[in-house]
């Protein structure tokens, strides 16, 4: 916490919500006035920096947080971190539910009626379960390999797994079918691996053209094969939900690397497989 050894403000600003409490706090302690709108020489103080997006908007005051998340600007970068809950928010006033109750009454609904009593809770836990991927090991996934008894050059292809994942753009979701295929050179995998891969990548937030790319790079990387390739046709909500709202035949992604890219003919009996 960076406010700890800090010279002594002037007065101190509380950004609403979070950093009230923690402002009257050091307020307090060091005996300067709480301001209720920030001035010049003020310290602006929030409880934690998340996406920054705060830190911004006092750009022009001396500001500081009791907490910088992981994912935060300052912060070393995770793939996922927790949600933080300080001791004066333990009544979950500013959890991820009371998010969700604030859209429902943005949206015109009463979430305290019947209907939607427990769905800020249901929406939470939904989120979760739709974005596991993020707590996925792809390395744990791919290291159960196999040695070939008997040198297979040709192509291991899984066609239409099935998957459905969550537009980072508007947090819609969008589903269809994978197909991944790989030409081995020593090592092959279960085809259940295969299926989990695309399980990983697909349930976080997501564009079909970044995740059509990170499948076929954790098959370079971690089995290290002659070629690799994924073909994803996926039908995204966010185009007939919302916008143009037009349906269409689905989006197709494709990422060829190696024999698949180099190789008309292997690249030729790849798409015959798939016809």
């Amino acid at each position: 916490m960076a406010v700890a050894g800090r010279q002594k403000p002037t007065a101190v600003y509380g950004v609403p919500r979070g950093g009230v409490t923690p402002a009257a706090m050091l307020a307090a302690l060091w005996r300067v006035p709480v301001l209720s709108k920030p001035e010049p020489g003020c310290l602006v103080l929030d409880d934690l920096v998340d996406s920054g997006a705060t830190a911004q908007k006092y750009s022009a005051y001396t500001f500081d947080a009791l907490f910088r998340k992981p994912h935060s600007p300052a912060g070393p970068q995770t793939t996922k971190s927790g949600w933080l809950v300080f001791p004066w928010e333990q009544d979950e006033a500013n959890g991820p539910e009371e998010s969700v109750r604030r859209i429902l009454q943005f949206i015109g609904e009463d979430p305290d009626r019947d209907g939607l009593r427990d769905t800020p809770r249901r929406v939470v836990k939904a989120y979760e379960e739709m974005t596991a991927g993020y707590d996925a090991d792809v390395a744990s996934i791919l290291s159960v390999q196999f040695d070939q008894d008997e040198h297979y050059g040709g192509i291991v292809l899984l066609r239409d797994i099935p998957f459905h994942s969550i537009c980072e753009h508007h947090m819609l979701p969008f589903s269809g079918h994978a197909h991944v295929a790989y030409i081995p050179d020593e090592k092959i995998v279960g085809l259940s691996k295969l299926a989990r891969l695309v399980e990983a990548y697909a349930r976080r937030l997501q564009v079909q053209e970044r995740m059509t790319v990170q499948i076929v790079d954790a098959l370079m990387t971690h089995l290290n094969p002659s070629a690799a390739a994924c073909i994803i046709r996926a039908n995204h909500l966010c185009m007939s939900l919302r916008g143009i709202k037009k349906e269409t035949g689905g989006m197709v992604t494709s990422e060829l690397r190696g024999g698949f890219f180099h190789s008309a003919q292997a690249r030729s009996e790849l798409m015959s497989m798939l016809g």
